[in-house]
């Protein structure tokens, strides 16, 4: 079995922990400031409203289970925590306290960020799992057409009926 859908599940966890950042910064900055200990700079609230709108562009692509999209979230976080990091220096006391609390999440979310887009990185070097597609038999289902010819200009062949597949019946005309 592959380890494909633990991988994208794990994506699909990332997206809701970025549609849920994104959007509890882009209701509310100000409060999102004040609980990370931020609240006094004048850049805070337009850098908090930045971050909110990045977290949701990566919440569309880790949402769509696309593991590949948590490299987005991984550079996000060099960017985030360097810009704590910089915050960092100017607070004391309780400020201080709540802003090395969220530097201890963000950290904490970065490395699974990382693993996650460490293991997206595997997968696409290994070989693929394929899954062969059969015609339908049941009629009810158009089989799979190659169209390339059609794209390429080239003039539509005639379709040989199968031998494995019975030839559908007409009714009686009166």
């Amino acid at each position: 079995m592959s380890s494909s859908p633990p991988r994208r599940r794990t994506a699909r966890l990332l997206g809701l922990a970025s549609l849920g950042l994104g959007t509890s910064m882009l209701v509310d900055p100000a409060g999102v400031a004040r609980f990370a200990g931020v609240d006094d700079s004048p850049v805070a609230l337009p850098v908090v409203t930045a971050v909110g709108a990045r977290e949701l562009a990566h919440a569309a692509g880790l949402l769509a289970g696309r593991p590949g999209w948590a490299w987005t979230r991984v550079l996000g976080d060099a960017v985030d925590l360097t810009v704590l990091g910089m915050a960092l220096q100017n607070r004391r006391g309780e400020r201080e306290r709540r802003l090395r609390s969220v530097v201890v999440g963000a950290s904490a979310l970065a490395v699974l960020d990382l693993l996650t887009a460490l293991a997206s990185r595997r997968a696409r070097t290994t070989a693929p799992d394929l899954t062969p597609v059969t015609r339908p038999r049941t009629g009810l289902v158009a089989p799979l057409v190659d169209v390339r010819a059609a794209l390429a200009g080239e003039p539509r062949r005639p379709v040989a009926p199968r031998p494995d597949v019975p030839a559908a019946r007409m009714p009686d005309a009166p």
